[in-house]
């Protein structure tokens, strides 16, 4: 998969600039950090620090599992959004699953993470892929209508609930 070029969507807090990237090796520690955050919001259960930057630095690696794009203002990362690229039998051809979104909480409503979803989307069609999935936190999530209404607004619609089990 190719690596998106740097994207300048645009201004936010302090009229900074900021910019959509393919993450490198030298963002793993913050996205990693980022993904942390995300689950903290969540409530969940957070894994050690080292197995995210392990599993980011797998992405980052291999663009052919999944893509890590950052959100930059500053030199400093201000969201992230992991994804990774899946087959399955009733969806013709690769699609591609947001596993993780997050954006610096002074930087939402600034357009960062629909910049991200975007550009996600935009290498998504350069691969062929011609569908996005994103699974929504817990119904007991405080903010899921918001994050619901984020998504909508973003060109997606309900595809049922997903479930899940964990193996030990």
């Amino acid at each position: 998969m190719s690596e998106p070029a740097a994207t300048r969507p645009g201004k936010a807090p302090g009229s900074s600039d900021w910019l959509i990237r393919g993450a490198g090796p030298g963002d793993v520690a913050a996205a990693a950090a980022a993904v942390e955050a995300l689950l903290s919001e969540l409530g969940g259960g957070r894994p050690p620090r080292p197995a995210l930057e392990a599993e980011a630095r797998a992405l980052v690696d291999d663009p052919s599992q999944g893509q890590v794009l950052v959100a930059e203002a500053g030199g400093e990362i201000v969201g992230v959004l992991a994804a990774s690229w899946l087959r399955a039998i009733h969806v013709p051809g690769r699609y591609v699953v947001v596993e993780d979104l997050w954006v610096e909480p002074a930087w939402r409503s600034a357009g960062v993470g629909a910049a991200l979803i975007e550009a996600l989307a935009a290498l998504a069609r350069e691969q062929g892929a011609a569908r996005l999935e994103v699974g929504l936190p817990r119904e007991s999530f405080a903010a899921i209508a918001k994050t619901e209404a984020f998504y909508s607004a973003n060109g997606f619609e309900h595809l049922g609930p997903r479930m899940r089990r964990l193996l030990e």
